[in-house]
C-alpha cells in the first residue's frame, strides 16, 4: 500500500505587471513556511521586460527552496532562459504539448482543470500535477473537495487543489491531497504574506501529527 501524502503549500502569485511593489511580500511568503513550489504570473509586456521579471523571481523562489514554474501558454521560451523550474499550463491542450517538449527535464502541471475528462488526459500524458478549483468564491471549493476526493484515491499524478481561504488548506489536508494551492488568501491577507503562509504551514503540521 502506498504511504499516505503529505501536504504541502504551493503558492500562485497575481498577474505581475510590476513585480518591485511585489518581491518583498514574496520573498517573506516563502520564508515563512514549507512552500513546495511557486506559479508565477507575468502580464504580456516586451520579452525583455518579461525575461528580467522572470529571473528575479524565479531566483527568489529557488533560494527559499521553492521550484519556481513559470505560467501561461507563452512562456515557453521564457522557461529555459530565466532558469525556471518548470512551465505551469493553463489548458489541458497546452499541458499536453508542454510535456512533450520539456519533460523529464522540467516539471510541467496544468490548471484549473474544467473536467474530470481533462484532467485525466493530462494526468495520461505524464504531467507532474493536475489542479482543481480557482479563486472564484460562492460554491468553488465545494466543487474542488468534490474533484479532489474523486482524484487521489485513483490516480497516481498529484493533484492540487486550490483553497480560496487559509482554513481551506485543512480541508484539503483531510482529503490527503499533495498539495494546496494559496493565491489572493495570502497576497491579499489582511496582516500580511508571511503571516498567512505561517498559519496555513501550522494547519498542515497540525494535519500531520499523529491522533492520540
Amino acid at each position: 500500500m502506498a504511504d499516505t501524502p503529505v501536504t504541502r503549500l504551493m503558492l500562485i502569485t497575481p498577474v505581475l505587471d510590476d513585480i518591485d511593489a511585489f518581491e518583498a511580500s514574496f520573498e517573506q511568503a516563502l520564508g515563512a513556511g514549507d512552500v513546495a513550489a511557486v506559479v508565477i504570473r507575468l502580464a504580456p509586456a516586451p520579452e525583455r521586460v518579461r525575461l528580467a521579471r522572470a529571473k528575479a523571481l524565479v531566483a527568489t523562489a529557488q533560494s527559499e527552496g521553492a521550484a519556481a514554474l513559470l505560467a501561461g501558454d507563452d512562456v515557453e521560451d521564457l522557461v529555459g532562459k530565466s532558469g525556471a523550474d518548470g512551465l505551469h499550463a493553463g489548458t489541458a491542450a497546452s499541458a499536453i504539448e508542454a510535456v512533450a517538449r520539456f519533460r523529464p527535464e522540467k516539471i510541467v502541471g496544468c490548471g484549473p482543470l474544467a473536467s474530470r475528462d481533462e484532467a485525466m488526459a493530462v494526468g495520461e500524458t505524464g504531467a507532474d500535477y493536475v489542479v482543481f478549483g480557482e479563486d472564484r468564491g460562492g460554491r468553488a471549493f465545494e466543487a474542488t473537495l468534490e474533484r479532489v476526493a474523486w482524484w487521489v484515491p485513483i490516480f497516481e499524478t498529484p493533484c492540487v487543489g486550490f483553497a480560496e481561504r487559509i482554513d481551506d488548506v485543512a480541508a484539503l489536508a483531510s482529503l490527503n491531497v499533495e498539495f494546496a494551492l494559496l493565491g489572493d488568501a495570502v497576497w491579499r491577507h489582511e496582516t500580511g504574506s508571511a503571516v498567512a503562509v505561517a498559519a496555513a504551514s501550522a494547519m498542515l503540521s497540525l494535519a500531520r501529527a499523529p491522533v492520540p
